[in-house]
């Protein structure tokens, strides 16, 4: 686990802050394999702010923000399981099913990782908007394709209706 504070004017992207952790988080984990010459971990962000890997959860994020004059402050924690493996599953225990014998992460490494690929997408975020971080995000995003049941209860008559999630991208 651990926090930190950052700092945003525009009130409108407050929401949208989980969303540019989450993707860090697992852009992070996805670098830090790739240079360590590890196996990919396929750490997928469920909507709004957890972590999953291997259709288990394996982190989380919250964001909460204060406002003083002209600027919000912004407190993230994350908890992120790096090496319990109980009740469900951890980074580590997923490399090794994956490679055995494969070098273990480091909490240290995590962090750096992270921090440098949160500095990067929240330049981004800030001068660009989310709209510039959106297809990195879908591409991480547990729910593309998944099939829902959505409950639509109107004059005391209830359907259900199987739908599958599809992410609606714009053409330029």
């Amino acid at each position: 686990m651990f926090s930190f504070t950052s700092q945003m004017n525009d009130a409108r992207k407050l929401p949208l802050m989980q969303y540019v952790v989450c993707l860090a988080m697992t852009e992070a984990i996805k670098d830090l394999c790739c240079a360590k010459g590890l196996p990919e971990l396929d750490v997928r962000i469920k909507w709004p702010n957890d972590l999953y890997l291997k259709g288990l959860k394996v982190g989380g994020i919250l964001c909460t923000s204060s406002y003083e004059p002209k600027v919000y402050n912004i407190c993230t924690g994350i908890g992120l399981n790096v090496d319990n493996e109980k009740p469900t599953t951890c980074l580590n225990a997923a490399l090794q099913e994956l490679k055995a014998n494969s070098p273990r992460l480091k909490r240290e490494d995590i962090l750096a990782s992270f921090f440098n690929k949160f500095e990067v997408l929240f330049d981004i975020f800030s001068n660009q908007g989310f709209q510039a971080l959106e297809e990195q995000y879908y591409n991480s995003w547990l729910h593309s394709g998944q099939r829902v049941v959505v409950q639509d209860a109107h004059e005391g008559q209830s359907v259900n209706s199987v739908v599958t999630i599809k992410v609606r991208r714009e053409l330029n």
